[in-house]
């Protein structure tokens, strides 16, 4: 355990103990909001008995540590996101009620969390090795010391856990998906920003409470070109971002901002905009990842290599893949100058996150609340055992919720078989970007292929994640990277194609996927892992285009290839369902979906019936059209119970 009950402590404990000292400290240098007296050591929403945490296998002091641990994240300094207000300037934009609006969790203020900020929003300070991070972009920040201040930053937690509600009550689920929108977040955060620069009064206002009232030509002038510098940043970010397909909640295209990230930091003249943010995904549920060969819903991160580090296991595969995480979600890093190899400075904290994937490694998969959600029925689970045995067991290997250890049994399953929507494997694949100081570099610095002037964004990520690591070898030593490179197949021609994504109106994406659908390659498939916990992991599909268990037994519309088969007779997959609901159906298994109360609504065709490339529903279709309604509903009731 990280932190006992009883008071003893690991090497993680005393990093979550040294999290909450800095917190404190944090804590007198800014003014905060009035805080109970005396502040909790440890609390969250489980231990104060406003939600019903499920048994997951660890305490709440391991839980609050997983809510309040920087990773590196910095996306504002701390000072400015409590001054803060929303656009409208109707209330504080880091204000906890704010943040829940669009569907972030509240976290009780503690010793960990002196600001009462949302589950996995976290202060990240670094005096000594950020202080000069990224100054050619963010000249006067570096100049004014702000660098070195404590920044507000986001960690694994923020994304990564949920909430589900049933008739009055609360249940918290840790490593289950969000319902946030994550896009929202970015997105306020920018147009707040914007809004306070350009009214005067309302800058004073902000200035004043950023610099304690000390406030001269000089100071405002400095702080002025400092938002400045962020909003270019921002708005830069956006523009290769950009997608006219809105993610909403529950879903972001973490792999298209993270590789959007890579092209601005590689020192890239100009960034490509060819491929943008425009196949969102659901979060992953991340229990028994530590069991898994593939990682990511592609396998973009193998687990390729565990090697014993400060005294434990870690997977390095899992790092590199966190490192690439942290990267994409506002880490700042120095990757257009120097080597990998000799590593890169950045603000990733690479300690905090090898503990990280040790905690998760403890994380069981949750249990039916039978409580809350109701019993399972015993004879009509029997029936869909036995269905599931014979139709869904050959990918999605059993693994009971407390098995820690047994290998998951994952598979990738070729985007041909999988039939469901190409692009988030797709645009991974294809998407390039001038390689700028990474080209002539190995993936891994000094080891793997070398990267070409132009070549593909996915091999700069894993140089930029490397070079972190590296970087921080008082951490971590170079030489655990040797030989570690994932075994790529080779890319062969599949069969002929007849017509790929019928109902899709956009030539370029119909291109694309034709591309992606004629190749094979490891990275050109979906993951299959055990489905223990699926229960608690709405909406279905790696896209999110499907809102229940239920509905995921349904045939599909909606295809990748053409096919002279007739569309179903009989009932299909909703094409049109609401999202941010936390209200839980337990008949089909998942969040209640009408859209005529919902929030946000999921559509898988646009106004004119075309079919939204990165929305299709398509896939994950073995002869559902052939199940029975009461079959369909002992499926479900078996897989309450994984």
């Amino acid at each position: 355990m990280m932190i006992a009950r009883e008071g003893r402590l690991d090497g993680i404990s005393r990093l979550g103990k040294a999290v909450i000292g800095l917190a404190g400290a944090i804590c007198l240098g800014f003014s905060s909001p009035a805080l109970p007296q005396p502040v909790p050591e440890v609390a969250t929403a489980c231990s104060d008995g406003s939600v019903t945490c499920l048994s997951q296998g660890w305490s709440d002091a391991q839980r609050q540590w997983w809510y309040t641990v920087s990773q590196g994240s910095r996306l504002l300094p701390l000072s400015w996101a409590l001054a803060l207000k929303t656009e409208d300037g109707a209330s504080a934009m880091f204000d906890s009620a704010n943040l829940q609006r669009i569907g972030y969790l509240p976290n009780p203020v503690s010793r960990a969390n002196p600001y009462g900020l949302p589950v996995g929003f976290v202060v990240d300070h670094d005096p000594r090795r950020s202080a000069d991070l990224m100054c050619d972009r963010f000249a006067e920040t570096c100049r004014s010391k702000t660098m070195r201040e404590p920044w507000l930053g986001l960690n694994c937690s923020a994304c990564h856990t949920a909430e589900i509600t049933h008739q009055g009550e609360r249940l918290r689920v840790e490593g289950a998906p969000t319902i946030a929108e994550f896009d929202a977040l970015v997105d306020g955060t920018e147009a707040a920003l914007r809004a306070t620069l350009t009214d005067p009064a309302r800058f004073q206002l902000f200035a004043e409470a950023v610099l304690g009232g000390r406030i001269d030509d000089a100071r405002r002038a400095s702080l002025t070109a400092q938002v400045n510098e962020q909003l270019a940043w921002m708005a830069a970010l956006r523009a290769l971002n950009h997608s006219d397909l809105v993610a909403g909640p529950a879903r972001l295209d973490a792999q298209g901002h993270i590789l959007t990230k890579v092209s601005m930091v590689n020192g890239a003249s100009a960034p490509s905009a060819e491929f943008q943010s425009d196949a969102p995904a659901s979060y992953p549920f991340i229990w028994n990842t530590h069991q898994q060969s593939q990682l990511q819903w592609n396998g973009i991160a193998g687990a390729i290599l565990k090697l014993p580090i400060l005294g434990r296991t870690t997977d390095i595969g899992a790092l590199i893949r966190n490192v690439s995480e942290v990267i994409g979600v506002f880490a700042h890093i120095e990757a257009n100058r120097g080597y990998a190899g000799l590593g890169y400075d950045s603000s990733v904290r690479v300690t905090e996150m090898v503990g990280l994937e040790r905690l998760l490694s403890q994380m069981q998969s949750p249990v039916w609340p039978q409580a809350v959600l109701g019993p399972i029925d015993p004879v009509l689970a029997a029936r869909g055992k036995a269905l599931f045995e014979e139709k869904c067991s050959s990918c999605h290997a059993h693994l009971d919720p407390t098995d820690l250890r047994t290998p998951a049994g994952d598979k990738m399953i070729d985007l041909r078989k999988s039939g469901t929507d190409v692009f988030l494997a797709c645009n991974t694949y294809l998407r390039t970007t001038e390689a700028g100081n990474m080209a002539g570099q190995g993936i891994f610095g000094f080891f793997g292929d070398e990267i070409a002037e132009t070549d593909a964004t996915r091999k700069m990520l894993v140089n930029a994640a490397v070079g972190s690591v590296l970087g921080k070898l008082d951490e971590l030593v170079s030489s655990l990277f040797r030989d570690i490179e994932p075994e790529r197949g080779a890319i062969v021609a599949s069969g002929a194609l007849g017509e790929v994504l019928p109902g899709v109106a956009d030539p370029v994406k119909k291109q694309r996927a034709r591309t992606c659908l004629s190749e094979s390659d490891p990275l050109l498939a979906y993951k299959a892992r055990p489905l223990n916990g699926i229960w608690a992991t709405a909406p279905y599909l790696h896209n999110g285009s499907v809102p229940t268990l239920y509905d995921l037994l349904l045939p599909p519309r909606a295809r990748n290839v053409a096919s002279n088969e007739p569309e179903p007779a009989g009932p299909v997959r909703p094409e049109t369902f609401g999202v941010g609901s936390r209200e839980f159906d337990a008949e089909k298994v998942g969040y209640v979906s009408d859209p005529s109360t919902a929030a946000w609504v999921f559509r898988v065709r646009d106004d004119d019936g075309n079919i939204l490339p990165g929305n299709s529903n398509a896939g994950h279709d073995y002869g559902n059209a052939e199940l029975d309604e009461q079959q369909r509903m002992a499926l479900v009731e078996y897989m309450k119970g994984l």
